[in-house]
């Protein structure tokens, strides 16, 4: 019976690209020792999180796409699947500087191959300076796996006509699978964290138990903005299935994670089980 390991690293996203790179190859190089298929980082994990962010401090669009460059091949080396959450730049003449910002998931193969990129759809002014999506595409993946990468605010708040995006792409997209990359706001606001922590915790389960497909999410171990954090996330982060955590990283620091799910039921999308009727 054939398996996928699927990963999470939850991991610090910094303002300095080179800290970046390093904290993305250690987590690529712990995926490479367990075995994993397919590893998924924070968002904005290469980039940092913040407008601007191609330009911060001198850097230039050439040193993000090194930087991209360097962890994509660092993963095809190790023999790891990855899924990059970064903000990114796509070329459009329709903008002044000649690109757009995005807020994206990059998915690759095991052997490098580009597989697309899903945008952030439910984006906020301030905090990304990125581009909308108007839609939520599919990832393709190896073993005829559809994919849905969804940021941050696009599970908690993010909304199609007729319901909400987890939702849209599972039932309306036939999605096999959700790859949630956050990067949630923590440790300003004490009452803020609670009710958002409820939120997210409730959210999370109640998608996962309603769709009955794998949610593997992971968040930023750091603040927002990339400052040194000790504090708990905003968001846990892990793998679910059917509302059950099936993996639960500590809620501090780096944190690795992965599980393994049935490749034949998750083609054929049968993976759905009511928690209770093992009671």
């Amino acid at each position: 019976m054939k398996y996928v390991r699927y990963a999470g690293a939850q991991i610090p996203c910094t303002d300095n690209l080179d800290r970046n790179v390093q904290e993305i190859k250690q987590a690529i190089l712990w995926a490479n020792k367990n075995n994993v298929d397919y590893l998924l980082t924070p968002e904005g994990s290469l980039s940092g999180y913040f407008p601007g962010f191609e330009t911060y401090k001198g850097r230039t669009l050439e040193d993000l796409y090194a930087a991209e460059k360097e962890v994509v091949e660092y993963a095809t080396n190790l023999d790891v699947g990855l899924c990059l959450g970064t903000m990114w730049c796509e070329d459009d003449s329709r903008f002044p500087e000649g690109y757009r910002r995005e807020n994206q998931i990059r998915f690759y193969t095991k052997t490098g191959d580009f597989l697309g990129s899903t945008n952030k759809h439910y984006a906020i002014p301030e905090y990304d300076g990125t581009v909308a999506s108007d839609d939520i595409n599919i990832i393709y993946m190896p073993e005829k796996i559809k994919a849905a990468g969804l940021l941050c605010n696009d599970f908690w708040g993010g909304s199609l006509e007729g319901g909400n995006l987890p939702i849209h792409v599972s039932g309306h997209l036939g999605a096999h699978i959700i790859f949630h990359a956050t990067n949630g706001y923590r440790g300003e606001k004490r009452y803020y964290d609670e009710i958002t922590d409820v939120w997210h915790e409730g959210n999370l389960r109640m998608v996962s138990y309603s769709t009955g497909i794998p949610i593997i999410t992971v968040d930023n171990c750091y603040k927002m903005n990339g400052e040194e954090y000790h504090g708990p996330t905003s968001s846990t982060s892990g793998i679910l299935l059917n509302g059950v955590w099936q993996v639960k990283a500590p809620r501090t620091g780096t944190q690795y994670f992965y599980h393994d799910i049935n490749l034949i039921k998750l083609q054929q999308r049968m993976l759905y089980k009511d928690p209770d009727q093992e009671i």
